[in-house]
């Protein structure tokens, strides 16, 4: 079963709203088991919006608009599925009462332009709104059915919860259909080396389907199964993820919506162990990553901007300081040391980056150097990285409690 989202406003392609209601819908449909095809945002125009209906109609069985039902002059989607429906509009008294009760429900005097509201192609289906004035409607056609929703996401969301979704369950005969997905998410490699070693689960796999999508410093691995039942999906699914993770190991730090930072938490806590850091580089990026992920594990972050904030932290002299400088990997570690024992915690993280040259655009390339001060010892790890300053700072926060994630999964196999 095929669907399709048309999103329409002018507003929406001028920027000044952001669409969630294609991205709500597009979860609910996927987890009634209806496969998503395609979403559009179409501006105020009667004849593009027509024809972005007509182009739906053709192509799939279920095509839902947001949005153009409200009383003003811009809003056209009643017309503009009337006129590609082939049915004029008609007035329907029921609607135009509930919409009368609700403005005096709410202390204002209904104005005359909200009667066009109450009128919805003929012989559809009435979609009633307890949470606003725009009331919905479905037209059916012989294997295809429009939905036309109220563009507002709280009334929205309302309808298709509780009247789109158990409709399309009957008309459809959805009542067993399921589509189940998971999230991998994993660090450590870009998207495409990533992609290089699960490509063949990528192209040839058609149930569980496998794609990838990528932010900075992180790649997202979603598996996606359709069955009738949801034992069986998930079963195709927990499959996959078996054969994936044998390929990724420990790039893959976690599923669905846990963070990196929110694991290390976690292991930190599992391992009653406390962490402090200084971030010489970042700017503070890691300590609000890590100090929003909860928990007590995580005592103190100090940000060092500036080379005599760096230097007295260090208690060094001019001389002292400059010699130590000369050694990017020393100075690092000479931050993740003393911060480990001024806190007294049983862990320090340390960030140093140096600017290598400046680019184009606001563009720089740095190398960064990581350090993990431990009860024993010290890990160690540098990388070159390039790009925008918050781009780097970011993949540099990452890579750093990447470091540290791996240092507590070893203590595991210990």
């Amino acid at each position: 079963m095929r669907a399709e989202i048309i999103a329409i406003g002018s507003e929406l392609l001028l920027g000044q709203i952001v669409d969630t209601n294609s991205a709500f819908i597009a979860k609910r449909l996927a987890e009634t088991g209806i496969e998503m095809v395609q979403t559009k945002t179409v501006g105020d125009d009667l004849s593009r919006i027509e024809d972005s209906i007509r182009t739906s109609i053709h192509r799939s069985s279920i095509i839902i608009t947001t949005g153009g039902i409200g009383p003003t002059e811009d809003d056209l989607t009643r017309e503009a599925i009337a006129n590609v429906t082939n049915r004029p509009l008609t007035f329907q008294p029921r609607l135009m009462e509930q919409i009368e009760a609700l403005i005096k429900r709410r202390g204002f005097r209904m104005a005359e332009n909200n009667r066009v509201q109450a009128y919805i192609p003929e012989g559809s289906i009435p979609i009633e709104n307890p949470k606003g004035t725009a009331p919905g409607f479905i037209v059916e056609g012989p294997n295809w059915a429009t939905i036309t929703l109220p563009g507002v996401p709280s009334e929205m969301e309302y309808l298709l919860i509780n009247t789109v979704i158990p409709y399309l369950r009957r008309r459809f005969n959805l009542e067993q259909q399921t589509i189940r997905y998971k999230v991998l998410r994993a660090c450590g490699l870009g998207e495409s080396a990533l992609g290089l070693q699960i490509k063949d689960f990528m192209k040839e796999s058609r149930n569980p389907t496998v794609g990838t999508l990528a932010s900075i410093g992180d790649v997202k691995i979603r598996v996606t199964a359709t069955s009738d039942s949801s034992e069986e999906a998930d079963r195709l699914i927990q499959n996959m993820e078996r054969e994936i993770r044998k390929r990724l190991g420990v790039l893959i730090y976690g599923v669905d919506d846990e963070t990196l930072q929110g694991n290390v938490v976690r292991f930190l806590e599992e391992k009653h162990l406390t962490l402090s850091l200084v971030e010489v580089f970042t700017n503070g990026l890691l300590s609000v990553k890590l100090g929003g992920a909860g928990g007590h594990t995580f005592l103190q972050g100090i940000v060092l901007p500036s080379e005599l904030s760096q230097r007295r932290f260090l208690n060094l002299s001019e001389t002292e300081f400059d010699t130590l400088l000369k050694d990017p990997e020393k100075t690092a570690a000479s931050f993740a040391g003393k911060v480990r024992q001024e806190m007294e915690t049983d862990l320090g993280l340390a960030v140093y980056g140096r600017v290598l040259e400046e680019q184009i655009k606001g563009e720089f390339r740095t190398q960064t150097y990581f350090s993990l001060a431990l009860p024993g010892g010290m890990e160690n790890e540098k990388h070159e990285l390039g790009g925008e300053p918050q781009v780097v700072r970011e993949r540099s926060s990452i890579i750093a409690l990447d470091l540290l994630r791996r240092y507590l999964l070893k203590l595991n196999s210990y």
